[in-house]
């Protein structure tokens, strides 16, 4: 059993065809045949079914895939965990966080102090769920998300069932996100029910439970509602229409559109603001650098 056969059925999975498998691999289809019915003989099994139409998994072959899948990614962990020049030179993490201003301000701000180095980063902005997912199969090594009076003590079970821990940065009023011109937008402050006849644009409707709603309301009750899945629809939807989003409150200047305010939901609702991650993981330099710009950039929305 060899890394090179793995490599084999994984690709060949991936393109339902040996043929076009060898043409990826820049091998020769009678190599990546040998190699499989090389290992069907040593386990003992009959990974493939070969057809008219192609070749066929059978259960022993897909359960062997899903093993070899396995060892691939952690083949390639190590790698790089021991590949000392690449751990010098490159500075390499994911994080993930709900739909927040802040968390990409705080993004901009570590890629400027990371001027002089090589870095890798991605940032993951999606619904809750994907949050949570990703902190928890280790895709990301922290997430961003809040909590509210409407989910905590849901939370604090799902996270400790889960061996994640939640970080409080800090407590929020809860804000109406509306545009400039909105017949609302004179307001000090705003009630739900002056919110009733205008369309609620929201992220929650993928997340199949209502706990895991980025809003600390019921919005079962709400009589018009846009469910949207990135945040450059929802600025495009709060600049030209009467529509408004319910969120912490932040206003970047230079990351989110200047004809968007925000003013205080009169109910008082609070959202606490923090960071999600494994019991397990502890933070390098580089997230800690990451978690001050968020600290800061949550300050200066408190402040204001």
């Amino acid at each position: 059993m060899t890394l090179q056969q793995f490599r084999y059925i994984v690709e060949i999975a991936k393109h339902n065809s040996m043929s076009k498998a060898a043409s990826a691999l820049y091998v020769t289809q009678p190599s990546i045949s040998k190699a499989v019915r090389d290992l069907e003989r040593e386990l003992g099994i009959t990974i493939l079914d070969r057809t008219n139409k192609g070749v066929v998994f059978t259960k022993d072959g897909t359960e062997l895939l899903f093993y070899a899948k396995i060892f691939l990614e952690q083949m390639e962990s190590v790698i790089y965990h021991f590949n000392k020049e690449k751990k010098a030179d490159l500075t390499k993490f994911s994080i993930s966080s709900q739909h927040y201003g802040f968390a990409i301000e705080a993004f901009a701000n570590l890629m400027d102090y990371f001027a002089e180095r090589k870095y890798e980063l991605t940032i993951r902005e999606g619904k809750t769920t994907d949050v949570i997912d990703d902190v928890y199969k280790s895709k990301s090594i922290l997430g961003i998300l809040s909590l509210t009076d409407l989910n905590r003590s849901f939370f604090e079970r799902y996270f400790a069932s889960k061996s994640l821990t939640f970080i409080p940065l800090a407590t929020l009023t809860q804000h109406v996100y509306l545009r400039k011109e909105h017949p609302l937008a004179h307001l000090k402050s705003i009630t739900l029910e002056q919110l009733h006849d205008y369309p609620s644009l929201t992220y929650q409707k993928d997340d199949l439970m209502l706990y895991f709603a980025e809003e600390s309301i019921d919005m079962s009750g709400i009589a018009k509602v846009v469910y949207l899945k990135d945040r450059g629809s929802m600025m495009n939807l709060l600049s030209n229409t009467n529509g408004y989003n319910l969120g912490t409150g932040w206003v970047g200047s230079n990351y989110i559109s200047s004809n968007i305010i925000s003013i205080p939901l009169k109910e008082d609702n609070l959202i606490q603001v923090g960071l999600v991650k494994r019991n397990d993981v502890s933070f390098p330099e580089e997230i800690l650098v990451y978690i001050e710009f968020l600290k800061i950039a949550l300050k200066e929305s408190t402040s204001k």
